[in-house]
Order: structure tokens, then sequence, then C-alpha cells
């Protein structure tokens, strides 16, 4: 077996099963797989916009950031931070000294070794990463686009409907399938479905388990019964679900919950990823992508009604980190 990896980074869209797996991975005995933060997604898309590190204000303002990114975390931590406490953490006076020092430091916490982490959209910063996490793995999971659509449209938190999380998926698998051809299995990446987790959880964890050179461990199948668990559905309703056993019907739930046109626009945006990853077709409206489009797009929500449900805990923490991450991501460029 192949030594396990210090860093498995996983691959996969919005309302995808992300959060189921990364529960199932934190109950391994060996792995932590913290809350998102995703530290490593704004402050590597944004690390041009900070200065030389060996300039203490420049640090320092990196440092302040990650601060405020980790405590406008929806989710649980173990470790609290200060500016201080992360400046003597840094595995070096660089970004990804800082992110591999706070990393590692939460997995210590819980007394595991190696990290499971997920980070939406990693192509986009995906040699960012590759740089950072020497060594690194990646687990990439898929889920029929209707069914991840439809968990889209009906939670309270994200903007848009089916036809905003059409284009996500569709993006997201385009870009996939481009790495897939860069990196197979030898090369650090392994491929499944949500579909393929939730119907033999068993089989489809040892097998990922396999690949990052891990014994399978049962307490993975218990995940929900964890309190680690339990308090991370607590803190949002999109989470809801990893306090519960895994739901080996959960799919195709599209049927009953999409309208045709919103069947059919899917269909139309990701035929071609679809096919790729092994779903078939199923709508036979006539009309073309932009005809559906056409009539879906005024009826996207930017605020659906249910947010007005959310508690006001998590709308401030929400708010909050909407205010960070555009901090961050509106400041100059920096010239180093």
């Amino acid at each position: 077996m192949i030594p396990a990896p210090e860093f498995t980074f996983l691959m996969c869209s919005e309302r995808s099963g992300s959060n189921l797996i990364s529960r199932m991975f934190d109950a391994h005995r060996s792995v932590c797989a913290p809350t998102p933060a995703h530290l490593v997604r704004v402050l590597g898309e944004n690390r041009h916009r900070y200065g030389d590190p060996a300039d203490p204000a420049e640090w320092r303002r990196l440092l302040d950031d990650t601060v405020d990114l980790l405590v406008s975390t929806v989710g649980p931590w173990r470790t609290t931070w200060t500016a201080d406490e992360l400046d003597q953490a840094a595995d070096g006076r660089d970004l990804p000294g800082l992110l591999r020092g706070v990393l590692r430091a939460e997995a210590r916490a819980g007394g595991k070794t190696s990290l499971f982490l997920k980070e939406n959209h990693l192509h986009r910063y995906l040699p960012f990463v590759q740089r950072a996490f020497p060594g690194l793995r990646i687990v990439a999971m898929v889920r029929d686009p209707r069914d991840m659509a439809l968990s889209w449209k009906r939670s309270p938190i994200l903007r848009g409907d089916v036809v905003r999380a059409a284009r996500v998926w569709q993006n997201d698998q385009d870009e996939l399938v481009r790495i897939m051809g860069w990196l197979g299995p030898d090369e650090g990446i392994h491929q499944l479905t949500y579909e393929q987790l939730v119907t033999d959880p068993e089989t489809r964890l040892a097998e990922t388990c396999a690949f990052l050179g891990l014994d399978m461990d049962p307490a993975m199948l218990e995940f929900h019964s964890r309190g680690a668990s339990r308090e991370h559905a607590s803190r949002s309703d999109d989470w809801k679900n990893v306090a519960r056993p895994v739901m080996r019907d959960n799919f195709a739930k599209w049927r009953e919950g999409l309208t045709g046109a919103e069947a059919a626009y899917v269909e139309r945006m990701c035929a071609g990823s679809m096919a790729f990853f092994g779903y078939d077709c199923e709508t036979d409206d006539p009309r073309s992508l932009a005809e559906l489009e056409a009539e879906l797009l005024p009826l996207e929500r930017q605020e659906k009604p249910a947010w007005q449900d959310v508690p006001a805990d998590e709308k401030r923490l929400r708010s909050a980190r909407y205010e960070v991450v555009q901090r961050i991501a509106n400041a100059e460029p920096a010239h180093v």
C-alpha cells in the first residue's frame, strides 16, 4: 500500500455530496476533514494582492485576513487563532507555509495525521495548490446535475436556481475532465460519483481509502453518530443530512422535484459531461438551450423565502464572511 498523503483535496461541485464524504473521512481515525473555511481558495486565488511576506506590514495583513476568514467560518473548528499565533504556527514565512501550519494544527488538535480538504472550484487555483502541498492527492466526486440542481434550488443559502446550478456544474465538470486528461490514478486523482457512494458506501469508501494509502475504518460508516457530525449539521440547514445515516435512495429525486423545462435545461446545458460520467438524458423537450433559458432565467431567485428562516447567527457569519472575501478580492494587486 502506498504511504498515506498528508493532504488530500476534494474536487466536487456544491450540493454534490461534498459534506457527506467529508464527514465520512473525518470519522476515520487518522483523517481530519475540517469544516471548509476556504482559506486555500480565497487566499490562493488572491495571492497576487499581497506584497512580499518579508515585509512585516504585508505579512501582518495576510495574517489578519486569515484570522478574519477563520472567525467568520460557519462550521466548527477545533482550533482558534490570533494573528500572533498564526505567525508562530506558519511553516515558513509565505502563504503556503501559513496554510500548512493552520491545517496541520487543526489535524493535531483532533489527534489526526492526514487532512481531507474541501475547496470549491479547485481547478481555478490547482497549480498553486500543487506547489503549496507537495505530494497531495485528489478525490473527485460528481453528482447527477439534475439532482444537484434540485438541491441548489431547495437551498435557502445559495443564490439562483436551476440555471445558475447547471452553469456551475457544467463549468466544474468541464474543468475536471480536462484535469483528468492530465492526471490519472497513478498521478494522484481518483474519481467516483455521489450515486456510487450512497448506494454502496462500503465498497466506494474502501476503494477511496486504498487510493489514499489508508485502511478502511468502519467508523466512517457511522459518521452520523459522532458528536462532531451533529455539531456540523446544527450549523446550517444545508448540512442537516450529515447527522443522518447514508440515504441510499437519495438520487433521481429530480424526476419529481424539477419541472419539465428545468430538467430539459439541465440536460441541454450539461449533456456532454453527463455522457462522460455515465448519466443518460431523459427529456424530450424540443426547445433549444437558448429558448429554455429565456423561460427560466427571469424566474431565478437571488434571495429565497426560506432565507428568512435561517438563524440570525448563521446570517451574521455569512454576512461577515462575504465582507471579508470582498475586501480581499477587491484589494489592488501588489507589486513584488
